[in-house]
């Protein structure tokens, strides 16, 4: 299968973190907590606690946000962690309070396929890295607005349904969301402290990109995650959230 999804959003999120490299961005003290369950071939099977205690802000042009929650302050590549990415701060920081929509960026398309913008793009996208629980290759899942769940609701069970599925039941869909109550607003040197709170919480279902039907209006890919959790914490000016040669 050609994948254009995974690699693209790598890209994304990788380009707006070496935009802040030349300005800084934010290592600070705060709280919060991802858990739930994880169904990752050769890797994780059942509960999973991420229990986070590292958190970073890295803003690119007062336009966009990257959110990282790790555990532990080691390199991303040796960590487990959830990225979050912002795509416009001023919008999301007018609706706080509402729960938002949480998928691939719209930027993100299937290799072959022609890139048709979406007229309602979700506001934010999200990733769960497992480079320390699972030290392979192919260690992300991604949160998306349309998870396929069994028939008990979760993210374990039988293997989806074929490409070429017509329809699957309501009750057997998972949606992403994300609701912020503070967002820092982007700007490097706010002296308001208000401004630079970050505070949310989520509800993330997580699947493998390379099991999405690209091009299909058939059954959504497999589920093979679903963390809740918040966070809390204050964007704080400083040296890049990881060391960079």
């Amino acid at each position: 299968m050609n994948l254009r999804k995974p690699s693209r959003l790598r890209r994304v999120v990788s380009t707006l973190l070496a935009g802040v490299i030349a300005i800084g961005c934010s290592i600070s003290e705060g709280s919060g907590s991802a858990k739930g369950s994880l169904n990752v071939t050769d890797c994780w099977s059942g509960p999973y606690n991420l229990e986070p205690d590292f958190f970073t802000a890295s803003p690119y042009r007062e336009k966009s946000l990257v959110i990282r929650i790790q555990r532990g302050g080691d390199y991303q590549n040796f960590s487990d962690g959830l990225s979050i990415l912002v795509d416009d701060i001023e919008d999301v920081r007018s609706r706080l309070g509402e729960t938002l929509a949480v998928d691939l960026p719209p930027a993100v398309f299937p290799l072959g396929e022609a890139s048709v913008p979406d007229p309602n793009p979700a506001p934010a996208s999200a990733s769960l890295f497992l480079q320390q629980t699972c030290r392979t290759q192919n260690t992300a899942l991604y949160a998306v607005d349309r998870a396929l769940l069994d028939e008990n609701g979760e993210c374990f069970g039988e293997a989806p349904p074929e490409c070429t599925a017509t329809s699957v039941p309501d009750t057997r869909i998972g949606t992403s969301k994300i609701t912020f109550t503070k967002l820092f607003n982007g700007v490097i040197d706010e002296p308001d402290a208000a401004d630079r709170l970050i505070e949310g919480s989520f509800d993330f279902f997580l699947v493998d990109p390379r099991e999405i039907c690209f091009g299909a209006a058939g059954a959504p890919p497999r589920c093979r995650g679903h963390l809740t959790g918040d966070f809390r914490f204050y964007f704080q000016r400083g040296r890049p959230g990881q060391a960079f040669p």
